[in-house]
Formats: structure tokens, C-alpha cells, sequence
């Protein structure tokens, strides 16, 4: 799969953001500010950068957008990963300040998903995954609860390896019966999707 970051402009630090060999990394405007303070060379830095504090680079490929758009300028950098191919597409400093912009960056996940790619926000206090008809092994972090939703109307979820499993539930949209679930010591979770749209997140607690 073809690995690319976007590095959003969120309150989020991304000091601590692994970023995998080799992968495309996208600067979404003011992420452009977090990236410098995080030591990331970016391959690509676009927006309308009317958040931007530091001056752009001129040994950097940059797409400037107007200020009057349909799109933010996350949901820009994921089209254009999309465009160029990226299949497993990661956002950065996506979540940790404004609710309404944590949504908007949820509901680029989905966007990703219904484009055939991989989807998920990494964080120093949040992750989140969109799952569909796959399932996904976490590593057990006693810091984070783990939380699990259906965003279609139902979802067939099952949990193993967490204080409260599930076996092929199913769960529905309107009930959040998955909220703030948490890690076993020592015992690595799964969190398997049969059916149906699932948002997975770790939150710092």
C-alpha cells in the first residue's frame, strides 16, 4: 500500500508523530508550522495558509487555494493524496481543539473509506480508525480508554481482549453502548467489524 500523512493544523503537538519510511507526507496548511517545530520535511505543502506563521519554502512543492472553498484544507490535501494514488492515508494534529473540526476531520475519514483507502488520525492523545468489514489488533495502553461507535446505522461488532468484550453485537448508531471501554494488562485487543461502519478510538484519559 502507498503510505501518506497529512499534518493537519489542530492544537495537537505531532512531536511525537511516527511517520513510516519512505511514506508521502502533506502539510495542510498551518501543519505546515507543526511539521518545522516537529522536524518534518514535508513532500507537499498547500492550502490557502491563512493560518500559516512561517514563510513558505522555496524547495518544497506548494498548491495555493483560494480562501473560498467548498473543501477545508485537510479535505484538500486528502483529495490530492487520493488523486496521486495514496491508498493508507493518515491525518495528524487532526483532533484536541475544536469539536466541530474534530467531526469535520471524522467525516474525512469516511471520505477516505468511500474512495477504497485506508483511513485513521494518529495523536499524542487521540486515534481513531474507520472500520469496515475488517478488524484491527491494538496494542493494550492502560493510559487511553477505548471507545467504539457504529456510524452506519448498524454495526456488527465484536471486542476481545478488553474489560468489556463484545461477540458479534449488534450496534447501533443512536446507542454508545461502546463508550470508554479499556485495555487488559499484558493482553492485546482486537476489535473485528463483520458488518456495517465503525469509528475505533484510543483517548487519553
Amino acid at each position: 500500500m502507498k503510505k501518506c500523512y497529512i499534518i493537519c493544523g489542530g492544537p495537537e503537538p505531532c512531536m511525537n508523530a511516527e511517520i513510516s519510511e519512505g511514506a508521502f507526507i502533506i502539510c495542510a496548511d498551518s501543519g505546515y508550522d507543526k511539521a518545522l517545530q516537529a522536524g518534518i520535511k514535508p513532500d507537499l505543502i498547500l492550502g490557502d495558509f491563512d493560518s500559516l506563521e512561517n514563510p513558505l519554502p522555496d524547495n518544497i512543492e506548494t498548491m495555493r487555494s483560494p480562501a473560498h472553498k467548498d473543501d477545508t484544507d485537510t479535505m484538500l490535501a486528502v483529495r490530492t493524496a487520493l488523486d496521486r494514488g495514496y491508498d493508507d492515508i493518515t491525518l495528524i494534529s487532526a483532533c484536541g481543539g475544536r469539536t466541530d473540526h474534530t467531526l469535520a476531520n471524522i467525516a474525512t475519514l469516511m471520505f477516505i473509506r468511500e474512495h477504497g483507502a485506508r483511513a485513521s488520525i494518529k495523536g499524542d492523545s487521540t486515534d481513531i480508525y474507520i472500520l469496515e468489514d475488517e478488524k484491527i489488533t491494538l496494542s493494550p495502553d492502560l493510559s487511553r480508554y477505548l471507545s467504539v461507535f457504529a456510524i452506519s446505522e448498524k454495526a456488527t461488532v465484536s471486542i476481545t481482549g478488553a474489560g468489556y468484550p463484545l461477540d458479534c453485537y449488534a450496534m447501533e448508531r443512536s446507542f454508545p453502548i461502546g463508550v470508554s471501554n479499556e485495555f487488559t494488562e499484558g493482553s492485546d485487543c482486537t476489535v473485528e467489524v463483520r458488518s456495517g461502519l465503525a469509528v475505533v478510538m484510543t483517548v487519553k484519559k
